[in-house]
């Protein structure tokens, strides 16, 4: 009795201090519950096969204290992965700094993956030659092609990955932070990727994702709208479909998300709930939405960008329950779109609060916008509509505005019915021809209507704003 009980203590107290491993080399192969040996390691790999490579399913590796580092000295020039694993499953990885390479962790393939609570910052950074005052070509990102945009570098890279969970990471100052290659149901939450200069969580071909309560602010490249080089807080693209993208921080961002892009052979993103976001501070838009489809945003912020929403080619998207407030330039621009519903947002303090048009003539047309329950104050142009059919304006609150509805011939056909207009220092209507009886107007009678309106404007049947609770 007594020497089992001995022979317990003797193997419990190894187990306490269960031996640990030393990584001396790259391609150091790893299986099993493996614990770093808490210190300071210069391993570099300049062949790229891993510092520490995964070697079995199920392997879980703590670095707790530990910091692994390449030794290399010049950002752009980084390479190597610290840790890398291949079609395995269920790896995780807690604690820990790893930086100086190109990838910090790079997990190829398998599902169910674990990477917690460690410091990815410093992996690769090209330099950046645009200044605010000159900006410079050369620092635009490619969107489109995997081998040129992997090349960039990350401090976390999930390729072919189902199914993983990622959070508690830090993974700042360097161009990327975490992303995700053809990845797919996947739980990206709690993480701290600011600070970078290219992306801070980035998506391609990778769907059915959760990206939430991240901070992805201050992620700065050139400075949009006089030259946009691709950087964002958020980007998703070439067939990233159904993700859920909510509750991060993008503030003070070059732009702060950005749905889709264009490129040879691109293909559309579809059906991304992005919602509750905050891109205050954009240096061009907080949410830029270029070629994707069925979209929906919902109850995000974007104050004081050059433009809150940006719509380019986006069909059938849905922005709805969005605060902008100091828009430099509109609170909402979309171009060449259709389809595409805009209702009940408050637009604040911009020189326009909704601006459709087609500026490009070889581009889709711009057509069959709803444009529903928003509020618009403090704007000098309330809604304005360039060379855009098929479309409704209906329920809009306009106070406060310049101009309050500008439409030009193309938006003949426009429906305008049940909107409030109550105060405007020009014009509540300005169209060459346009029927818009059934609104609430601040005025007197009809006729008071009618002097504030420029063209053939049917105002008839007339409604007070009262009736309209105003």
């Amino acid at each position: 009795m007594i020497a089992s009980l001995l022979l317990l203590l003797a193997f419990g107290g190894a187990d306490r201090a269960a031996p640990c491993l030393r990584p001396a080399r790259a391609g150091t192969q790893v299986q099993g519950d493996v614990r770093i040996c808490p210190g300071r390691y210069r391993v570099p790999d300049p062949l790229e096969r891993g510092v520490i490579v995964v070697a079995a399913s199920g392997t879980r590796i703590d670095l707790s204290g530990v910091v692994l580092e390449s030794g290399d000295s010049l950002p752009s020039r980084f390479v190597g992965i610290g840790i890398a694993s291949r079609n395995l499953d269920g790896v995780v990885i807690t604690g820990g700094i790893i930086r100086g390479y190109r990838v910090g962790i790079r997990l190829d393939g398998g599902r169910g993956h674990r990477v917690t609570g460690i410091n990815l910052s410093g992996s690769r950074r090209l330099p950046i030659r645009s200044t605010q005052t000159r900006p410079d070509t050369a620092d635009r990102l490619e969107l489109s092609r995997s081998e040129v945009f992997q090349s960039y570098g990350s401090g976390l890279e999930l390729v072919g990955v189902t199914a993983a969970v990622v959070s508690g990471i830090t993974a700042k100052g360097a161009q990327n932070g975490i992303s995700l290659l053809e990845t797919r149901e996947s739980y990206i939450a709690d993480n701290d990727v600011g600070g970078n200069s290219g992306w801070g969580i980035q998506l391609w071909r990778a769907s059915r994702n959760v990206i939430v309560r991240n901070l992805a602010d201050h992620t700065v490249r050139c400075a949009p709208p006089s030259l946009d080089c691709g950087g964002a807080g958020i980007l998703l693209r070439e067939k990233s479909d159904s993700n859920a993208v909510g509750d991060n921080d993008l503030t003070a961002s070059s732009t702060g998300l950005r749905l889709g892009a264009d490129g040879p052979g691109a293909r559309t993103s579809r059906a991304n709930l992005i919602y509750r976001n905050d891109a205050t501070g954009a240096a061009g838009a907080g949410f830029a939405v270029r070629s994707g489809w069925n979209a929906l945003l919902l109850d995000n912020r974007a104050d004081s960008g050059a433009y809150g929403f940006l719509l380019e080619r986006a069909a059938s998207t849905t922005l709805r329950g969005n605060t902008v407030v100091g828009a430099r330039m509109a609170a909402v621009l979309a171009v060449n779109g259709s389809d595409n519903r805009i209702e009940s947002n408050v637009l604040l303090e911009s020189p326009a609060g909704i601006l459709l048009d087609a500026p490009d003539p070889h581009g889709p047309p711009s057509r069959g916008y709803r444009l529903d329950d928003n509020v618009i104050s403090r704007t000098e142009r309330g809604i304005v509509l360039r060379e855009t059919t098929g479309s409704r304006i209906r329920g809009n609150v306009l106070d406060g505005v310049g101009d309050a509805i500008v439409v030009d011939g193309a938006g003949h056909g426009t429906e305008v019915t049940g909107n409030v207009f109550l105060k405007a220092s020009g014009w509540f209507i300005d169209a060459p021809d346009l029927a818009a009886g059934g609104n609430y107007w601040a005025t007197a009678d009809a006729s008071a209507a009618s002097a504030r309106v420029r063209g053939r404007i049917t105002v008839l049947p007339w409604r007070p704003a009262s009736a309209a609770g105003y």
